[in-house]
């Protein structure tokens, strides 16, 4: 679920054709060149967004087929990377997954959302270390990334019993998320009454 919501609010591409002002008779090359620049640009994004739409409606067979047709239109996108990384791990194919990820993250090391699924990847493997470090680094580039705080919670409270981090990052998660996640809440509650009874 945390997946889905991240792979629809945080991976968004950006595009936009060339325009340019020049005298009439030399316009028609660039006309022609601005409308296929244009056109590409519909098509990718129509690709994407039905490539999306199939994530989210966990059509995973379909949305691999067209995120595969965008990492091919824009091979330097990290997104569509990712978002392949993302179908390996609900398929559990997760050396697959690895590998979209690593890519993602060569294509753009700072991709918050890559860094937390390659960093779910490694604590999945047991390298809770790599993970907590993974998880840490998303958030020096989105301090206000919900996903990276609660995982991060995760590893200090159940793998490294550093209950004033989990406490501190299960905060920084529902003040990011607007307190809606009610068993965190009380999980919150649980730890901070146990904290105060030491």
């Amino acid at each position: 679920m945390y997946y889905t919501k991240l792979a629809i609010s945080g991976l968004l591409l950006l595009f936009s054709a060339g325009c340019t002002t020049t005298q009439p008779t030399i316009q028609e090359p660039d006309n022609k060149r601005d409308e296929l620049s244009a056109k590409s640009t519909k098509i990718e994004l129509s690709v994407y967004t039905k490539a999306l739409i199939a994530l989210n409606n966990n059509e995973l067979d379909k949305a691999h087929k067209l995120f595969t047709k965008m990492s091919q239109l824009q091979p330097d996108i990290a997104g569509s990377w990712a978002n392949l990384a993302l179908i390996s791990v609900k398929k559990a194919q997760y050396q697959e997954a690895q590998n979209f990820v690593k890519m993602a993250l060569q294509k753009n090391p700072k991709m918050v959302q890559a860094l937390n699924l390659m960093a779910s990847l490694e604590q999945r493997k047991g390298n809770i270390i790599a993970a907590k470090s993974l998880y840490q680094e998303a958030l020096t580039y989105n301090p206000n990334y919900s996903l990276a705080h609660y995982n991060l919670a995760l590893i200090y409270d159940i793998y490294l019993q550093d209950i004033p981090n989990a406490i501190s990052h299960y905060q920084l998660y529902l003040e990011n998320t607007k307190n809606k996640d009610k068993q965190t809440r009380e999980w919150l509650a649980g730890l901070q009454a146990t904290m105060e009874n030491q």
